[in-house]
């Protein structure tokens, strides 16, 4: 009877809550797909009717995505300290609120230096902030599932090539114009709130990282118990300045400013080139929808190989399928070879982004993790500048074969840098405060 008395006392169990981390990755799904359909993927759609209508030549078009890049990259390192240190909800919405601002002056463009502010507007507000805020703010989150978290968000962009299917639509419909300024608007509505999802660390709300238990004074182990007891996590934990003097971070840059060359110039000139191919306009527009649909399994499954195996290993791998794409976009005549390219070129590219963000915080740790990524995107936007402009001008004066042509050796470059990296010494663990 007492047993039975016992068991009437005892308080229910409550249903146990989503981990906040969570809900984060889905906010930061829908800011990648968003921003990477509008402002990365999105430029090619309105590319060739900017240069019709304007008059301009393909170098001239290009620059406005190569300013973009540079301006991200320039604001890059500070955006990375902003959000180590203020959180990603500030830093997030207010970006977003000016790369909208940026499509809407895009809309209302006259003349050349209109449309370059424009791409300062647009990359100061969506090039770098929602790549570096919402990776830095997902990585924090998580550790044991850390490549699975960061696959799933980077899912997004996978996505994105719908978005730049509505656009040709739009545009086709409606003119170049009008669908600016609703992108711009778009931006307001939909991803400026969702930004205010973002958190900056789970120690501030009396969480841990993957959702993991706080344990209670108690049962938290003691001094005698040795740092074996404790079910802590151990994390690299390095300061700025002693990552800078290693030299696996140096080639991890030049690895990633090598990839950025490769895949800018590759999405700014992506439809353009294939149309010169002989694919028709139409069907040009629908390999850019393969390509981003193709990039999905990889994009969770290497964060899946990343959480269990050597994420190195993993990216090197990616950047291998994305090598092997780059030179068969080289002897592109037909649709279905247009399609091999798509689907290998776009399981690299889309399986690389978890495989590197899981090796940086591997290697690195969480406490500087956006003040790295920001270095990494200013060190990037060299590439970003450079590659567009200049294969737009090889196409210009010959054509887009041999301008691609320049952009596979990056792709080489990025494969070795990563081989030749070495994990950095064991750190101290860090002492987690609740």
């Amino acid at each position: 009877m007492s047993a039975m008395l016992g068991l009437r006392a005892r308080a229910p169990r409550r249903p146990r809550r989503v981990f906040y981390g969570w809900w984060m990755v889905l906010s930061g799904m829908y800011l990648m797909f968003y921003t990477t359909g509008v402002s990365f993927f999105g430029f090619s759609a309105f590319f060739d009717a900017i240069r019709l209508d304007l008059g301009w030549s393909r170098a001239q078009v290009a620059l406005g995505p190569s300013i973009q890049a540079v301006q991200a990259g320039l604001l890059g390192p500070t955006i990375g300290y902003l959000t180590d240190r203020l959180g990603p909800r500030i830093v997030t919405s207010s970006a977003l609120f000016l790369g909208g601002l940026g499509f809407i002056i895009l809309g209302l463009v006259e003349t050349h230096w209109h449309f370059y502010v424009a791409f300062i507007f647009i990359g100061s507000g969506m090039g770098a902030t929602a790549y570096v805020v919402v990776a830095t703010a997902v990585s924090n989150w998580f550790i044991r599932n850390r490549g699975k978290a960061l696959g799933l968000t980077f899912m997004g962009p996978g996505f994105a090539g719908l978005i730049t299917a509505l656009l040709f639509i739009l545009i086709d419909d409606f003119g170049w114009r009008p669908v600016a300024i609703g992108t711009g608007i778009g931006t307001w509505v939909t991803a400026v709130p969702l930004a205010l999802v973002l958190r900056r660390r789970p120690e501030e709300y009396g969480l841990r990282p993957d959702g993991d238990s706080v344990p209670d004074e108690a049962s938290a182990p003691s001094a005698s118990e040795g740092e074996g007891a404790s079910s802590l996590p151990v994390e690299a934990s390095f300061t700025v300045r002693e990552v800078l003097r290693s030299r696996s971070y140096w080639f991890y840059v030049v690895a990633l400013g090598a990839q950025q060359m490769a895949i800018t110039a590759m999405v700014v000139h992506h439809i353009p080139a294939l149309v010169s191919f002989g694919l028709s306009t139409a069907m040009a527009g629908l390999m850019l929808v393969v390509f981003t649909v193709a990039s999905l399994p990889m994009r969770f499954f290497s964060g899946y190989l990343a959480d269990r195996y050597n994420p190195r290993l993993v990216l090197v791998s990616m950047l291998g399928f994305q090598l092997v794409g780059g030179i068969i976009f080289l002897v592109v005549t037909n649709v279905w070879v247009a399609v091999l390219f798509e689907v290998i070129y776009g399981t690299g590219w889309g399986g690389s982004n978890a495989a590197r963000l899981s090796l940086q915080a591997e290697y690195w740790g969480r406490n500087i993790f956006g003040s790295l990524m920001g270095l990494q995107v200013g060190a990037g936007a060299l590439g970003g500048l450079f590659a567009p402009v200049f294969v737009g001008w090889v196409a210009d004066v010959s054509d887009y074969r041999w301008a691609f042509l320049t952009v596979v050796v990056p792709l080489v470059v990025a494969m070795t840098m990563v081989v030749f990296m070495r994990r950095p010494p064991v750190a101290e663990p860090i002492r987690e405060t609740v």
